[in-house]
């Protein structure tokens, strides 16, 4: 009989093997043990760090700590507390119950662990290197569990080269830290590095509290509570107003029912939210919490814990749309305000800056409104005041710098619009509202036009055509790659079949979401682009600009143009004043 070549690995080896899923850099050791700080009800958590945790992570913490036989067990691979039966894997509600955790990080570095109850006569200290337990003894008693975790990845180098700088890592550690302390705001959360103390976070009633500590009270003061429900799902948290997104995820924090995780489809769902708020390449700040049924998120997917499975997706995606647009709807005020830098001016060989003018010319154009005529309104109507969301009183229009960018003054101060951003925003919400009812306008062509669509595009166009047929298509199937288009929308101005592609090219860049609304959306927003409208450097007419922000603040979104543009900054008087050194 030949040899065979399947063997049982040594629990040396597997337990590092198992290392490696758990235990990805300090950061993971560290959320592990935090984790089991915080299922054994720990009131108040200190983390100390020396080398970005590369040669020393200690988690102590107040909560219920062990007897010596639960303290021995805890080394060894699935014992767990949290679980008894299959049964319980449907219901998870504790953060650790692979039982994975503590002998993960014992395999690949030295620690020790000091444990005991209060009253008693001694507590446990239990020592391990490399994954062999080599010292239990007793020792004082203290109240709660401390873990020391030394020289991680010390006997698998392969592991510790691919370790980042100490301040990367360290950054790893902070915003896990900080991340987890929301979801956990009766407990004290303190970080050290070395003799630093990055965090002293106290116990806080609300998520807005306690973000005060962890981002500052400036950047806080951007940032709108949010919170919904409807059939067993309840969203709460924070959002950032759209002038503080980031140019990736980094700023998104997801937990689903209190489990720090990274949700993907929830970041989705989010950026839907802000939908026209954004422009391309950003994403909005945010701290989520999502809170439903265990037994609809399966938590047991991944070795680290942090990615989940939803069931009721669709439902859970939508809700968390719908709540962050109507929350950014009330607000009042998602304007940024203009930060000027004044100083010596430069001067480069001979060239020197162009002097900026303030034009309102008697000859140039009217603005075109989106029905092709003309916004009406003469000089007189500037007496009034224009109204933008409450927030902002337009007092008077001061005039135009490089025909680009309009100047009104406000009661606090003024603003500054981009007349083509301002004019989009305008053209897109009238589109939109003519392409949401119950008959758009059509325009029936004469002829027939044949649409020939790529192969590859055929699902994408189905997926599509729902939403063209919405605003005014009508298309029929004539092939299997081919369809007839028999009308169009009345306001689009260029052929319907070269419209539609560049719909597709749009939807396969990504840029067209999968919602119906917001592909309804999106077409509205093209249309509105390839729609002549007002541009930079076009002269308007006193009364023209006077109506334009008229119609602007009829706008439901006055703030930003389709792509997510702000429509105009704000400086107030206090800020000029602190500029030129009144104050």
């Amino acid at each position: 009989m030949s040899k065979g070549i399947i063997h049982v690995l040594p629990e040396t080896v597997a337990n590092k093997i198992a290392a490696g899923e758990v235990v990805e850099r300090p950061a993971s050791v560290v959320k592990e043990l935090v984790e089991n700080s915080l299922d054994a009800g720990a009131a108040s958590v200190e983390i100390e760090i020396a080398h970005g945790g590369k040669s020393l992570i200690r988690v102590s913490d107040d909560g219920n700590g062990m007897n010596r036989t639960d303290a021995e067990l805890a080394f060894l691979r699935h014992a767990t507390s949290k679980i008894l039966e299959v049964e319980d894997l449907q219901t998870i509600q504790s953060f650790g119950f692979r039982g994975e955790a503590l002998p993960s990080i014992a395999a690949v570095s030295r620690v020790k662990l000091v444990t005991g109850f209060a009253g008693e006569l001694a507590g446990t200290e239990i020592q391990i290197e490399g994954g062999i337990r080599s010292a239990v003894s007793d020792c004082p008693v203290r109240a709660g569990t401390l873990i020391e975790v030394r020289d991680l990845f010390f006997n698998t180098p392969a592991r510790r080269k691919f370790l980042k700088s100490d301040a990367v890592e360290m950054g790893h550690i902070l915003d896990m830290v900080s991340n987890v302390a929301f979801a956990n705001l009766s407990v004290r959360f303190s970080l050290k590095s070395g003799n630093r103390v990055l965090l002293d976070l106290p116990p806080a009633q609300t998520a807005m509290e306690r973000a005060r500590f962890v981002f500052g009270e400036e950047p806080a003061k951007h940032l709108l509570e949010m919170e919904g429900e409807s059939k067993g799902i309840r969203f709460t948290g924070l959002i950032g107003k759209p002038f503080i997104s980031r140019a990736n995820r980094s700023g998104q924090v997801f937990f689903v029912n209190r489990r720090w995780v990274r949700a993907l489809s929830l970041g989705y769902a989010l950026q839907d939210g802000f939908y026209g708020l954004l422009m391309d390449g950003k994403y909005p700040v945010a701290v989520v919490f999502l809170e439903a049924d265990p037994e609809w998120v399966d938590v047991n997917v991944h070795p680290t814990k942090q990615e989940v499975k939803l069931s009721h997706e669709s439902e859970i995606k939508s809700l968390l749309r719908k709540i962050v647009t109507d929350r950014l709807m009330k607000e009042q005020d998602l304007v940024p305000a203009l930060q000027l830098r004044l100083g010596q001016p430069k001067i480069f060989g001979k060239e020197t800056a162009q002097p900026v003018e303030f034009t309102l010319r008697e000859e140039a154009h009217s603005v075109r409104d989106s029905g092709g005529g003309y916004f009406s309104g003469d000089v007189s109507s500037a007496a009034e005041t224009i109204s933008l969301k409450e927030k902002f009183q337009i007092t008077r229009v001061l005039g135009q710098v490089h025909n680009t960018f309009v100047v009104a003054e406000t009661e606090e101060g003024f603003l500054l619009v981009d007349q083509h951003a301002a004019h989009e925003r305008i053209v897109f919400e009238a589109f939109s509202k003519n392409f949401r009812s119950e008959n758009p306008e059509r325009q029936t062509l004469l002829m027939d036009e044949i649409l020939e669509i790529h192969p590859k595009q055929t699902e994408l166009f189905k997926q599509l055509l729902p939403s063209l047929r919405q605003v005014g298509f009508e298309i029929e199937p004539f092939g299997e790659t081919s369809f007839i288009i028999r009308s169009y929308p009345a306001v689009l101005k260029e052929a319907p079949a070269v419209f539609i592609k560049s719909c597709l090219e749009q939807r396969e860049e990504g840029k067209i979401r999968t919602s119906a609304d917001n592909q309804t959306d999106e077409i509205a927003a093209l249309i509105a682009c390839k729609k002549k409208s007002v541009k930079a450097h076009d002269a308007l007419r006193p009364e023209a600009v006077w109506a334009l922000l008229q119609k602007l603040a009829q706008c439901e979104n006055p703030f930003s143009c389709p792509h997510g543009r702000p429509t105009f900054l704000k400086f107030t008087v206090a800020d000029l004043e602190k500029q030129f050194k009144r104050k």
